[in-house]
């Protein structure tokens, strides 16, 4: 075979090759998918009458985003309240933390609070943002005097559910405006109630038959009835 005849074989192979062979644009282009992050969320929270938010937990809120907070005083104190997330991620802080350490936690800068929104008199309403970390969860309290130890604050995940093992705090019989009884409680109350109501109607029903004159005696109506003469041909004691 001459050199001419090879030089064809080699063409042909080449061609082949190249037709076999994927497009270059083909290929997936790697390194510039994103996942879809939102990058703002709206939060709506209560200051309530017994010490309490309303809600007092949030899951899951985007992390790395701006997060619109309206906070509404619902309670009727006049000393206000504060929705302050504290910097300490991932730590439930003890109720048994003194108003020193709570305004140490809440206004020092290690680690520097995530969020801090006041609210003055009832129903005052405040509106504010603030940029979310990465994924954890946090703490926030009210850091007015004495609330966060009558069972003040709730807890805020982002990018994340909130542990199970929280513990929220018991607001039933805690101060404020707001009364709550247990159900032993609201039976006996109701049977009290019950029991006054029905010796009052009781009593009413004597004092009123005990006023009441008696009734008159009324003549006796005579045999005959007046206007109706007695029967023709009858005679006394016998026909």
């Amino acid at each position: 075979m001459g050199a001419r005849s090879w030089v064809v074989i080699a063409v042909v192979v080449l061609l082949a090759g190249c037709a076999l062979m994927p497009p270059i644009d083909a290929a997936p282009i790697r390194g510039t998918e994103t996942n879809h992050v939102a990058t703002t969320d709206y939060l709506y929270v209560a200051a309530t009458g017994d010490y309490g938010y309303t809600p007092d937990t949030f899951n899951d809120l985007p992390a790395h985003a701006t997060i619109n907070v309206t906070f509404v005083d619902n309670s009727t104190m006049t000393d206000g309240h504060t929705f302050t997330i504290l910097g300490v991620e991932g730590v439930q802080i003890p109720n048994t933390d003194t108003q020193t350490q709570i305004n140490a936690l809440a206004f020092g800068n290690n680690p520097r609070a995530l969020f801090n929104l006041n609210v003055s008199s009832y129903g005052d309403r405040n509106v504010s943002q603030f940029q979310s970390p990465g994924p954890g969860w946090y703490e926030f309290v009210c850091t007015v005097s004495s609330h966060f130890q009558e069972g003040m604050y709730g807890f805020i995940a982002f990018g994340m559910d909130l542990p199970s093992n929280l513990t929220l705090p018991d607001r039933v019989g805690i101060g404020g405006s707001t009364l709550s009884f247990s159900p032993v409680d609201a039976a006996a109350i109701a049977a009290l109630v019950l029991v006054f109501v029905l010796g009052y109607v009781v009593w009413q029903r004597r004092r009123a038959s005990s006023r009441m004159p008696p009734a008159p005696v009324r003549p006796s109506k005579p045999a005959a009835a007046e206007g109706h003469p007695p029967e023709v041909g009858r005679t006394q004691g016998g026909r």
